[in-house]
This record gives structure tokens, sequence and C-alpha cells, in this order.
């Protein structure tokens, strides 16, 4: 079929091209490449189609390629200077062929829809309207079943959903909206030149570097009809928002664009989101009449799953919040503005006095929650609150609250804690014994009853509006009831200020809570369905949510301020910290974190966002490990004192670190930091060999005292930096990618360079006490050095009568997997070896380990003393870690961890446009990325790491020149955590053009 369809091309337009299939819905489009290398798109229209259908699609093109406006792609005349030709297809039907240019790019399916591009679309969108506003042809004034002003249509097949109820439900309500409302307002509006058919196949974008994709053209004008302009931009919108996470941002987007070209009414802007269901109403609908036809044909659902994942987001999403978004997104204010004035009410909701209650905290902070599970424990959250109703005897959970209690697919997606999910409590919770009463505050009307049994539901709910004296109303939900309470009201009935309108509701009929009101307020003409009353919200999405769900508390006589858990914003705190602290502070990303706690491989935000941390290597075992927290909480309690007392705990401590070096290490020195260490490695160097110069790696850092910023040359080299000491000596830093010796020849051209310099400084009248290296560069850029290259210096340094100093604080302790320790993986044994707060998961903790005639000569009568190093609370910690280590195997967890993304991290970088060297060993990894020219692509290493810090994952970049990819996580992570992170590192790469 492919050759026969050549050769007609070759009839008409002079050369046989080789031809792809492209998708159609009716026709065959072909990718058509001549023998040159051009490329264009073969057209064969369907045997019934007229020759009006293909000019008018020409004129349309015709008519925006001479604005200029809207790239669109021209077509190519046949010999004869025609604009379209005839053919015979194999079964005798005469057939119409057309083709067009290829613009350049693909289409929208093969990229990422980020923010920039739906912005695009909407821009495009808006001019394309503009430019077809004075387009008129007869071939336009018709309608078809992707004529959105007559999608009534589908009325007659609603029986196609029988299998699915909610879904029918869904889209009758739906169709009636719209045969009420929806179908009127299109038909009211100016009619003009519409697309109608702006799907991801119809339009191309191409990647630059650090845009990443961008719009490049717009295809297929054959839905083409007469339409209003908003008709176009709500089949754009169902389009760029299926496979969304966040759909209404996307639709948001797209909405920017096009007001800043040609502004919505609000009336317009209303309709749209409606509009954009009826769209895929519409969709499904011809997916299932389809299905029936050609069921052996994938192209006839091609968009029916996401469209209608799309329709279910929909189902459960309150309505105000789509407009809202879609409100700011145009320019104007959000609809639902937050006019809830506070309640005086006539009569107290409970006989108990609430401005007594005690209030809970549910927070991340709570220590006694777990923090980053999916699924929480429901027995550790039953047993807090009965401990404080027990304490307290009357209880309120707050509004605002960020809470990581709720578990399961309802409130976001379980494959890993990292993804986002629903956090932000928007009620006041009342907590008081099941079969409490609960009255009327003021007189009113039932909109909703119903006992909902499922799990975790609300159990009795009642949705009530009440009447304030003034005329005004608004409507309130209440949650948690018993299921008289909902069974013995009607939605209609009327109450009184001082009914007993409901009682609590035990834990079995209730959702399984702990009895508890769930009190939410809304306006007039808030939902009668409680599904669209979300009891918990994003975060991102909390100043929207708050204007459409305001505080209760004035529904309780209650303070708002006494409900209200919101954190202090970060702007203020970054405020308060410029204020009490230097400039040069530095915040990481350029939207700054703010922790509230950590778990295993997670850290948390005070609005109980939940980041998979790839950066922090402190928390060698895991953030907060429980064994860790545990033995540090009880030593603390019981004794904490220094090493002028005797400890088993520090002799324990030290023979089981030292139980993991070569047995010639056999004394240790403990101090509070890797700073302190490096300077006591120092000190030994110079006390036993007599000398005071040491040799360090360039690009090296090794600590904030000022003798270890003496030998850091990333600090003494760099801005403010106080320049390089006459008895510091910097060797090349041995990166075989962008360093100075590179090929076959840079290890023996590196090792030469080094060891020349360590033989010049003691052919001087200088001596080198010690050459003190990170065995693996880290802020240099997570380098590992070339077999051979570390032994042949060492052995250079112990000709001069000096020392080998290795600073294993970033390697150590199996975060390589396996070997243990750097050192070991060099082949390269030091005199010493230092350690840092790793080896005390966090807690201020280093290490010396050395052998025993350097530890003599280092005593020399004056004594050592380090106030907290080695103290019974650090000894406790390190030996914590240690017993982490063992018990978990978290050495070959990181071994296994590390080599799934190093895997990943080389899959992903083999088809960047950029240069990248992909290194490291376990959880020590780097990707360092270069320009076309060489240059470093700091900014783009920036990019990566701030789109993956929107992401929720954390990670970091390094190097002298900042363009490595730092990737150094808590060794508690996980196997699925490395595959998470390569997926949003893919996604992140797609954003910026780098995939």
């Amino acid at each position: 079929m492919l050759s026969y369809w050549s050769e007609q091309a070759a009839a008409l337009w002079g050369q046989a091209p080789r031809l792809e299939p492209l998708y159609g819905e009716y026709d065959l489009n072909f990718l058509a490449i001549d023998p040159d290398g051009a490329g264009s798109i073969l057209k064969v229209m369907r045997k019934d189609c007229a020759p009006e259908e293909i000019e008018v699609q020409i004129a349309m093109i015709d008519h925006l390629a001479a604005q200029s406006q809207v790239p669109v792609p021209g077509v190519l005349p046949t010999l004869d200077g025609g604009r379209f030709g005839k053919a015979v297809d194999p079964e005798g039907d005469q057939r119409l062929l057309w083709r067009v240019k290829r613009l350049p790019g693909q289409t929208f399916d093969k990229h990422l829809l980020t923010p920039s591009l739906l912005r695009q679309t909407g821009e495009m969108t808006a001019r394309l309207h503009l430019g077809l506003a004075d387009f008129q042809h007869t071939s336009l004034d018709r309608s078809f079943k992707w004529d959105l002003s007559a999608a009534d249509w589908t009325v007659q097949h609603l029986a196609l959903f029988d299998a699915d109820p909610a879904l029918k439900r869904q889209l009758d309500g739906l169709l009636q909206w719209y045969r009420e409302t929806g179908q009127p307002f299109l038909k009211s509006l100016p009619q003009q030149a519409i697309h109608n058919d702006l799907n991801q196949q119809n339009l191309l974008a191409k990647a630059a570097l650090g845009t990443g994709p961008s719009l490049s053209g717009v295809i297929d004008f054959g839905d083409a009809l007469y339409n209003p302009r908003l008709a176009d931009l709500a089949i754009a919108g169902a389009y760029m928002a299926m496979d969304q996470e966040r759909p209404i941002e996307a639709l948001a987007a797209l909405v920017a664009g096009y007001s800043s070209v040609a502004p919505l009414s609000v009336a317009e802007i209303e309709a749209l989101w409606p509009l954009v269901q009826m769209r895929l109403a519409v969709s499904v609908t011809n997916s299932g009449l389809r299905k029936q036809e050609f069921p052996d044909d994938p192209y006839v659902v091609i968009s029916e799953k996401p469209a209608l994942a799309l329709l279910d987001f929909a189902r459960n999403l309150e309505p105000r919040f789509a407009t809202d978004r879609l409100m700011q997104a145009a320019g104007y204010a959000p609809k639902t503005e937050q006019t809830f004035a506070p309640v005086t009410p006539l009569v107290p909701m409970f006989e108990a006095d609430l401005s007594q209650a005690a209030v809970l905290d549910l927070t991340p902070d709570n220590i006694k929650l777990s923090a980053n599970r999916t699924h929480p424990d429901e027995t550790e959250l039953d047993a807090f609150i009965k401990e404080a109703n027990a304490a307290h005897g009357l209880t309120l959970g707050r509004y605002g609250e960020a809470r990581l209690i709720y578990g399961g697919t309802a409130f976001g997606a379980t494959d890993h804690a990292a993804r986002r999910r629903r956090t932000i409590h928007i009620a006041v919770d009342v907590f008081l014994p099941a079969g409490t009463e609960v009255r009327a505050i003021l007189p009113g009307t039932v909109v909703f009853a119903e006992y909902r049994p499922v799990r975790h539901d609300y159990g009795g709910t009642l949705i009530l509006e009440h009447h304030r004296g003034d005329g005004t109303s608004f409507r309130a939900l209440y949650g948690h009831l018993s299921k008289a309470s909902a069974e013995n009201l009607q939605p209609g009935q009327t109450f009184e200020a001082g009914d007993v309108i409901a009682h609590l509701g035990a834990e079995a009929e209730n959702g399984d809570w702990p009895p508890h009101l769930h009190l939410q307020v809304g306006s007039a003409d808030a939902s009668a369905d409680p599904d669209q009353w979300p009891g918990v919200v994003d975060a991102d999405d909390w100043d929207l949510w708050t204007h459409i769900f305001p505080n209760p508390a004035s529904l309780l006589s209650l303070p708002d301020a006494l409900v209200d858990a919101r954190p202090e914003a970060v702007s203020t705190l970054r405020q308060r910290r410029s204020a009490m602290t230097a400039a040069n502070l530095k915040l990481s990303y350029s939207d700054p974190i703010h922790a509230v706690r950590g778990q295993g491989s997670f850290l948390i935000d005070a609005e109980g966002r939940r980041f998979l941390d790839a950066y922090n290597n402190v928390p060698h075992v895991g953030h907060t490990h429980p064994h860790v927290a545990q033995r540090v909480a009880e030593q603390v309690q019981r004794l904490s004192t220094n090493t002028r007392y005797l400890s088993e705990l520090h002799l324990d401590y030290i023979e089981h670190l030292l139980s993991y070096f070569p047995d010639e290490f056999d004394t240790c020195f403990l101090v509070n930091s890797g700073s302190e260490a490096n300077e006591v490695a120092m000190r030994l160097a110079t006390v036993f060999t007599g000398a005071t110069d040491i040799a360090v790696s360039e690009a090296s850092y090794h600590g904030i005292t000022q003798k270890a910023l003496d030998i850091s040359h990333y600090k003494f080299a760099g801005p403010g930096g106080q320049g390089q000491a006459e008895w510091v000596h910097t060797l090349p830093i041995p990166n075989t990618f962008s360093g100075p010796y590179q090929g076959e020849t840079a290890l023996a051209d590196m090792t030469a360079e080094a060891v020349g310099l360590i033989n010049q400084i003691g052919n001087s009248d200088r001596r080198l006490a010690a050459c003190l290296l990170e065995v693996f560069p880290s802020v240099g850029g997570q380098i590992v050095p070339p077999a051979g290259y570390l032994p042949a210096l060492v052995e250079a340094v112990r000709a001069q009568g000096a020392l080998f100093i290795a600073d294993e604080v970033q390697t150590g302790l199996g975060r390589l997997g396996s070997p243990f320790w750097a050192f070991e993986q060099q082949q390269a044994t030091p005199d010493i070896v230092v350690l840092g707060k790793p080896i005390g998961n966090g807690h201020p903790m280093g290490a010396v380990i050395t052998r025993r005639e350097i530890a003599e000569a280092f005593s020399n009568g004056m004594e050592f003393f380090s106030t907290f190093g080695g103290s019974t609370v650090s000894s406790v910690a390190g030996k914590a870690v240690l017993e982490v280590m063992e018990a978990e195997k978290l050495d070959q967890q990181a071994a296994r961890s590390g080599a799934a993304l190093l895997k990943g991290l080389t899959a992903l970088f083999a088809t960047c446009p950029l240069r990248s060297d992909v290194r490291g060993l376990g959880l020590f990894l780097g990707v360092e990325l270069l320009l076309d020219d060489g240059g470093p692509a700091t900014e783009l290493v920036g990019q990566i790491v701030n789109g993956m810090r929107q992401r929720r994952i954390l990670m970091g970049s390094d190097g002298p020149l900042d363009n490595v990819l730092k990737i150094r996580p808590p060794l508690s992570f996980t196997e699925a955590d490395a595959t998470f992170f390569l997926e949003q590192l893919d996604s992140t790469l797609r954003e910026l053009g780098l995939r």
C-alpha cells in the first residue's frame, strides 16, 4: 500500500517519496520523504471527500500564512500547478490527494506539556482566532459530531455507559447543564471560523536547550467550521488537560496565554470548564460508538482512557475551584472572593464550652504520628486522640492544618511518598463523645442528608443552609454524625435555631474515626454534593480553597485565630532570617523549603509536602532514624558528660568503629565536627613529621575553621578567599572529563604533575607534613580518581617523609556500597582517616583514626581534649549508627540503589544534547555537564536542580564551575526511590529541552 501511494504521489509531484503512516480517523496521512531528503505530509482523502473540503482548508492556510501570525504549513502545488490532485485507489475508487510542507518539530504527544508550552498554545489559539475573524467560506457553514454547539446528539447514547452508573449520572447532569445553559450561551456568541481540533496530533513543538519545547506549528484544518472561539478553546483545553497531574493548572496556563492576546469575558471563563467536560463527553461517546463499529481498531479509542480519567477528576472537583483558577489566569479576581462574614450563633452548637478546649497538634511536627507513609498507622492516630481527650476532656482539630494522617489513593498517588497528596485540613474538628447532641445555631434548610458507610468517609453527613437575620445565607457540612442523624432528615426540611439536628456518631458508623464533628463552611451557592466539599486540599491550591471554604470558627463562637493552623509564610521567614543573619548564609533552591521534619529519605515541609532527599549525606542512615533517636534520647536523660570520666560507652563505640578498619588503625580521637577532625589530623601530622606544609587537591573543601579554610582551595581561591598560604600546595584535580588531562594519557600526565609537585616541595627549603585529600573529591564534582593515581601520589608523599590523610567525610561508612571506604577502592591505605557528621547521623561528631605510633608522637605533653568529642551522648549516637548499618545492611542497599541510579542516569544522559559524564559509586554520584563549546553548563545545571525541587526531589550542584549534579542521599534511599528519582529527572530534562 505504501509503494502504491508513493507511485501516485510521483505522478502528481514528480518524485516518488518514501512514506511513513501517520494517524488519521478517516483519511490516510503519510510522512513523505523525497529522495533529496525534503519532508512533507501527503494526505489521501477518504473516497467520498468533495473537492470543497480540501479547498476550504487550503484557503484557511493561505489566509493565515499571509498574516504570518500562526505557523501553518504551506501547500505544495502539483506538477500542473494545481493545489491538489486525483488518483484511483487499489479498489478502483477515486481519491483526492494533496501535500503540505513539513513544519519543524514533532507533535505534542512527543513532548512534555510544560506550563510554557501550554501558555504558548493559548497565545497561538488567540492569534489564530484573530487571524480567522474575517475569513469566510461556504464549506464552514456545517455541523457534524465534533461541533461543540451541537453536542446534544450524545444524549441518545447514554446507554453506552450503563455499566458505569456514576459516569452515566455525570454525563446526564452535564447534558442537562449543556441544554439549559451551555448550548444557548454558545449560540449567543459571535460565530467565526475556528480550527475545531487543536489536539496533540495537530500541534507541533520543537525543543531548545534551557527553555524546553516551544510551539512550532498548527496543522490539519479538516474539522474547521463556524463556531464561537470559546468552543475552540474548550476543545484545546480538553486535550491539553488530559494526562496532566494538575489538569486545572494546565487549563489555566492555556487561558493565561489566550487572554494575554485576546481577553476573554467573565461569562466565557465561567462556561469554559463545563464546556471542556462536554467535549470529553462527546469524545467518550464517539469512542463507545466506534468500538461497536470497529472493535479491533486501536485508533478509535486513542483518547478514551485519558478522557475518562479527566471526567473522573471533574466529578469530584468543586467547580468553583476550576472557575476561580481560570479567572485568575485571565487576569480577573477569583469569582469566589472571601466575603464570608463571621457568624453570630443564636444558640451554641454544643452544650460544652468550646473556648476551654485543648487544641490538637496533628501537623508533621507531632512526632507521635508517622510522617512519610502513604498509608498512615490508624491505631497511632486513634491512640493520640484518645490520650488527648482523656487528658483534656474536650479537644479541637484546626483549620488550615497540614496533616499526614490521611491514607490511600483518595488523597493522592500511593506508589511513592513524594507524590503529590492532599494534606491541608480545611475544616474544624470538635472531638466529643459519641452521641453528643449537635444543635442548629441558626434557622435553615436541609440541603443534603445521607449516610455514607464507606470506611474513612463521613458516615452520617448533612449539608445545611443556614439563614442569617440579615437575609443572607451560607451552607455548612456536618460530617461523622450518627447514621440516624442522616436518616432522620430530608432535603428541603426546615429547622429552627436550637433544634437538635444531629448526634455525633460512634466509630462503627462515623467512617471509623474517633468520635468528632467535621465542620466545614461554604457560601450560599456551595455544592449540594459532599464529594465536592474536599475536607483536605492540596497545599499548592490553598490560596483558592480558603476563599471557597473559609474558617468556620465563628459557627462555634470561637475566634478564627484559636483554630487557625497556617504556618508562617516563607517570605516572612526569609525576612526574619535576613534581619538577624549575614547575607552569606545561603539558602538552597530559588524557592526555599520550610522543612519541619525528616524521616528516612524524606524531608517534610510545614504544609505537609514530602520531598525525596537525594542530597543530604549527613543523616547517613536516614533522617531521624528511630533507633538512633531513641538511643540518644535515652542517654541524654541518663548522662551527658565528657572524656575526663571513664565510660564504657566511649570505649565500646571506638572498638566498634575501629573494627571497620584495617588492623594497623588502632587509635581514635573523637571530636565534634569534620572541621575539628581535619584540624586534629593536621596537628598529628605536623607533630609526627616535624614539618608544617600540607598538600591538597584543587577544588577541595575541608571545613570552616581557619586552618581548614587555609587548606580548602574551594574557599581560599574563591570569592572572598584569602589566597593560598605559603605552606599550602595545590595538586591537580583528578578529573579526566573536563580537567586539563584527558584522553589516553590523562592518568600518566596527571600523575606526573602531582608527583612532580610533591618532589618539588622536597627539593625546596620547605618540608611536607601531609597530603590531605578527599579520596573522592566531592565539592570538586563527585569525582572518582582513575585507578593508579592515588597509590602513585601516596608513594611520592611517603618518599618525602610525609603522611597521607584521607578525608572520608563524604564517602566513608558504606556510602560506596562496596568497598566500605573510598581509600580501599583506590587501593591506597592512608596514615590518618578523617570522618565527620555522617557517623552520628547528624549528631555533631567527627573522628580521626590513625596508628599508635602517630598518636604517641602527638602525646608530647600537651593535653588533648574536645568538650563534646567522645561524650557519652555522642558515643551512643555513633554506635547506634553502626548498629543500624549492620541490622539493615545499608551498605548493600547503597550498592543496589546506586547501581540502579547509575544505570538510569547513564541512559538518560546518553540522549542529552549536552556533553555529559555520569560518574560515581554507590550513593556518591555526579553528572558533569558541558556545552558544545566545552564550557560549563552551569546555568542549565541550576535549572535542573530547581526543576527537581519543584517535583519534590532534592539534589544539589557542585564542582569548581558548579556544573555537576550532586546526588548523595541518605543510605535509606531505596531502589524504589531511585526509580522515582529517575522518572522525575526525565521529566525535568524534557521540560528543559535536554531530552
